[in-house]
């Protein structure tokens, strides 16, 4: 995967793609796969931003029972296991615990009810999967085992738990850069770090879309017939282009944010009622629940749903933030305690607003993805699409590319994505990529961790080792990541950035601030790589600073300017 410019410039697109998140660039394979040209431009990072703010979990829909939402459930239920086939490496079975309360409808009766229903409207969740991705029945267990399995669980009120499964992602930003990788490898042209500045119109249709490269600062035309608004919380800044070259930047989101914190010690992932109401729910068990995950070596807990009002270019987690919600997760389950210094790393990022408000200063998250048209507007070669869950990209995808070969009048093949393994899929037992690095000496961690990251291009990074052996070593402080890693994700992922290669090629830097050691030779890696001077290096070790840093009031966006030296 190559940033290629020149050819972005130069060719005419069926389709371009504005917005390099997940629903981006899932949408990109979708067209490329169905033999449509295509580019996507993104004014970050693929993934840097509302993509990158998951829980890391793919859901089949469970709470939709609340809302009576069965045809939901079942788009959930399908694309959970087509995660959990398609991309085996990033994606696998959780088991979650519910505490019940009482007999009414938050006991373990109406809970029984609730996962036997479950279980039959997903009848089908495992079919075509290989046995260690299985999701299992749901069932009851006493208030006994749950006190035993949840400990310092408040026990009063307790009457058992409610044990479900869903899917996690080992590396939600790997998984992300998998959908590029695999419309890359497709034929999709794509290009990080460029920013759409305007559109060109001609007879009411756009003509190309006019962006910016933000390192030189060249300004280039990509042409298209079809153009797709995918830019998440920028969705209506990026239409409104069209009028104006300087639309307002103030939207109104429901602002999420997940910590990492110390493992909190269960090995299921278990749910603690907050004080926030569910106000779209139908049938109301209580507050709205938070998630304690366990996830390689850590707890992950999310999410809040509060207003945020403002530029989302300036949207960053504040201490205050972290503060509040280390307060309400404490209130909820006091045996947490958590303080400041338990929080290993903080992600977030802004959804559409529900119409639901349940209390001052909350807001409740829409659960329903939007696609509009803007042929009733005047343009009729663009569409915005606004998603709302990560598990069901692929769905959302397949349905915005069937809408494009009628608008072009041309024949395209049937969608593929639905039976196509992710970039890195495509084996039976993840035990067997090991092997691909028998007689490198490998600490057999990091074998496991590159398989896990990579799958089946995991040979891309050990053909490196073989030309260049030197590359075998961990990076310091580090059990896990090694230094071919860093080489790799340069020459073959497109980082661009220290920041790109520590949080969303390698994960070096997803569970906490990696040490001052691995990042200066990272940063020197990356140096040589990529051509920096010196004063380059320095500015791209003060901007990953910056990420770990919390401050009392949002600062400027650590990126809002990536031309300068070197």
């Amino acid at each position: 995967m190559k940033r290629d410019l020149e050819r972005l410039s130069r060719e005419q697109f069926d389709v371009v793609v504005i917005g390099g998140g997940v629903y981006g660039l899932c949408t990109a394979w979708d067209a490329a796969l169905r033999g449509l040209r295509v580019a996507v431009v993104e004014q970050e990072d693929f993934g840097a931003k509302t993509s990158a703010a998951s829980l890391k979990l793919v859901h089949g829909g469970l709470r939709y029972l609340q809302h009576l939402d069965i045809s939901r459930m079942r788009v959930s239920i399908q694309e959970r296991r087509w995660m959990l086939r398609m991309a085996p490496h990033l994606v696998h079975p959780l088991e979650f615990i519910l505490p019940c309360f009482g007999h009414g409808i938050k006991g373990p009766e109406a809970m029984r009810a609730a996962l036997l229903a479950n279980d039959i409207i997903s009848w089908d969740r495992n079919q075509g999967l290989p046995p260690r991705q299985h999701i299992p029945r749901g069932h009851v267990i006493s208030r006994k085992e749950c006190l035993e399995r949840l400990p310092g669980l408040p026990a009063e009120g307790l009457a058992g738990g409610a044990v479900f499964y869903d899917a996690q992602m080992y590396n939600s930003e790997r998984l992300t850069l998998s959908f590029a990788l695999s419309a890359a490898q497709a034929g999709a042209a794509l290009a990080n770090y460029l920013e759409v500045t305007g559109f060109d119109r001609q007879n009411g249709r756009i003509a190309a879309a006019r962006v910016r490269d933000r390192f030189s600062g060249d300004e280039l035309r990509v042409a298209g017939r079809f153009f797709v608004n995918m830019t998440g919380p920028w969705t209506d800044i990026t239409s409104k282009l069209l009028e104006t070259s300087t639309p307002s930047r103030d939207v109104v989101r429901s602002k999420g944010i997940q910590l990492a914190v110390r493992s909190l010690g269960p090995s299921s992932a278990f749910a603690v009622e907050g004080r926030q109401m569910d106000g779209s729910a139908v049938l109301r068990r209580g507050g709205r629940n938070y998630f304690v995950t366990p996830w390689r070596g850590l707890s992950l807990i999310g999410t809040t749903d509060t207003i945020y009002h403002g530029n989302p270019s300036a949207f960053r987690i504040t201490r205050q933030d972290v503060m509040d919600f280390l307060e309400e997760i404490n209130t909820a389950f006091p045996p947490a305690n958590l303080s400041l210094p338990d929080v290993r790393y903080w992600f977030g990022g802004l959804r559409p607003v529900g119409e639901e408000r349940s209390a001052p200063g909350t807001v409740t998250a829409s659960h329903r993805y939007q696609i509009r048209d803007h042929q009733p507007d005047g343009v009729a070669n663009l569409v915005s699409v606004v998603g709302v869950k990560y598990t069901i990209c692929r769905h959302i995808a397949e349905k915005v590319v069937d809408l494009i070969p009628s608008r072009l009048n041309t024949p395209v093949r049937p969608g593929r994505t639905r039976f196509t393994p992710l970039w890195g899929g495509g084996f039976e037992q993840l035990e067997s990529l090991h092997t691909l690095a028998d007689g490198l000496s490998l600490p057999s961690e990091s074998v496991r961790n590159m398989a896990r990251n990579h799958g089946t291009s995991l040979r891309s990074i050990l053909e490196i080792i073989r030309n260049q052996p030197e590359l075998a070593h961990l990076l310091p402080d580090s059990t896990e990541v090694i230094a071919a890693e860093v080489v790799h994700a340069v020459r073959h992922e497109m980082a661009q950035t220290l920041s790109d290669v520590i949080l969303r090629r390698t994960d070096l830097g997803s569970r906490g601030h990696p040490g001052a050691a691995a990042l200066a030779e990272c940063s020197l890696i990356a140096a040589r790589e990529l051509g920096w001077n010196e004063a380059r290096r320095q500015h791209e070790l003060a901007m990953v600073e910056v990420l770990y840093s919390l401050t009392d009031s949002p600062p400027e966006s650590p990126h809002a300017s990536l031309m300068g030296p070197g």
